[in-house]
């Protein structure tokens, strides 16, 4: 019996897609006579990663499996896995990234095609035990740990990854990281790009504007805003949807009084930029003795170089409040792909490993978003359906015949229909 029935099936997928020798040329060279070629390992991390396991360790498992070993021949021991990551140079790093974009970008025109890109650019710790990891260090919130900057588009694809030291400050390399993801695109293509407080600087600002990215960032408390919202006078109140008035009303909840303005905010590095600073202020129901006397009001800010003439108040905020969606995104990677644990010593290794295991990701998405456009699964619940298979391996006149039951089988035959295309190149990659 195994559970492996499908994992070489998929890993067969991967290699036929028309990016596979883009992909190969990012990884560093094999060239000793005693070495598995650069593919193999690559395939075989990949192969792990799809089916989830936690660590390179795990790798021994793929031993003997024959639905694996069709696709990688024979697989390379966990040793020689960690000697391959450490050969990643700082150029290979940099490949890979833009490969990541590439993949990204030509596979939305397969699952959100004519769609604009709508970039989130985030940071997460990753909390490590041990100590002679290198980056290792104490964050702000008082974790040992490693940190990363990701940039995740809006349907969950990944466009870019770096590892850094743990007490990293979120926005550093994000001007840098913001570039590569536009490789390929021109300053008129409609784009954007969605932000928290931390990247409300004059760097991301400026890449922005120099990129053609219409952006939404959360106000930083620094800029004063919450001394300059008092120059709004005109407040208007916030039009609840139907489905929120029916949520609240199945839920006995009262809708709480909400209005949103704005105002123009100069930035003190420049005298002719002029930014709008969207403010929503909220009425709290938690203060009984305030409300009595009239209620406290709670208010969040969005700086914004969107036109107000054609968006209202309310759109840019609610534009901006769906960014939350890639912290489900960062937790996948981190929970479904185990980035919270990183298996080498060196930083570089560890780099390499995460951005393969986001290569990895950016398939699985990809497949989740074929199977069910409307309400794609995560990783989880997608290995359920398409790679935890049963299978027994029946050996007879000298052939091998894995069976699985029918119901799984027509699973992965729509699954093998639905990735039958040729991605087309991404815009502007030829």
């Amino acid at each position: 019996m195994t559970s492996y029935a499908t994992t070489g099936t998929l890993i067969d997928l991967f290699a036929e897609t028309p990016h596979f020798p883009e992909f190969i040329q990012c990884l560093p060279k094999r060239v000793s006579n005693n070495s598995y070629p650069t593919e193999v390992f690559a395939l075989s991390l990949m192969a792990g990663f799809i089916h989830g396991q936690d660590s390179i360790d795990d790798q021994e498992e793929f031993e003997d499996e024959p639905g694996v070993e069709s696709a990688l021949g024979e697989t390379p021991k966990p040793r020689a896995t960690g000697d391959w990551l450490r050969d990643f140079t700082d150029e290979n790093r940099k490949d890979l990234n833009h490969f990541l974009h590439r993949q990204a970008m030509s596979y939305r025109k397969k699952i959100a095609k004519n769609k604009p890109l709508i970039l989130d650019i985030d940071s997460t710790s990753h909390v490590q035990h041990g100590e002679k990891m290198e980056g290792l260090a104490w964050n702000y919130k008082k974790e040992w740990c490693l940190d990363s900057l990701v940039a995740f588009d809006e349907v969950g694809l990944c466009h870019g990854m770096e590892l850094r030291p743990g007490n990293t400050f979120s926005s550093v390399g994000a001007e840098q990281l913001l570039e590569s993801c536009t490789t390929g695109l021109s300053h008129n293509d409609e784009k954007y790009f969605r932000a928290d407080s931390a990247f409300c600087n004059e760097g991301v600002l400026r890449a922005c504007l120099r990129l053609g990215y219409r952006f939404t960032i959360t106000a930083h408390e620094n800029m004063g805003w919450m001394n300059d919202k008092n120059e709004i006078t005109n407040w208007t109140p916030w039009i609840w949807s139907e489905a929120d008035v029916k949520k609240a009303e199945k839920r006995g909840e009262k809708l709480p009084e909400c209005e949103v303005g704005h105002y123009l905010y100069r930035p003190s590095w420049s005298d002719s930029l002029r930014f709008s600073v969207v403010v929503v202020r909220t009425k709290s129901q938690d203060l009984p003795l305030l409300n009595q006397m009239g209620g406290v009001w709670e208010y969040y800010a969005v700086m914004t170089n969107f036109n107000l003439f054609k968006k209202t108040d309310q759109e840019v905020i609610e534009h901006h409040r769906k960014r939350g969606n890639s912290e489900n995104f960062i937790r996948e990677e981190k929970y479904n792909y185990d980035m919270k644990h990183f298996p080498c010593q060196k930083l570089s290794a560890n780099h390499a490993y995460g951005q393969l295991g986001l290569v990895a990701h950016n398939f699985l998405r990809t497949i989740a978003v074929l199977d069910r456009p409307d309400k794609p699964h995560f990783a989880k619940k997608l290995r359920r359906k398409f790679i935890f298979i049963p299978g027994r391996l029946i050996k007879h006149a000298r052939t091998l015949t894995m069976k699985i039951p029918l119901r799984f089988r027509e699973a992965v035959t729509r699954l093998i229909e639905a990735w039958q295309y040729k991605p087309e190149p991404a815009i502007g990659f030829g």
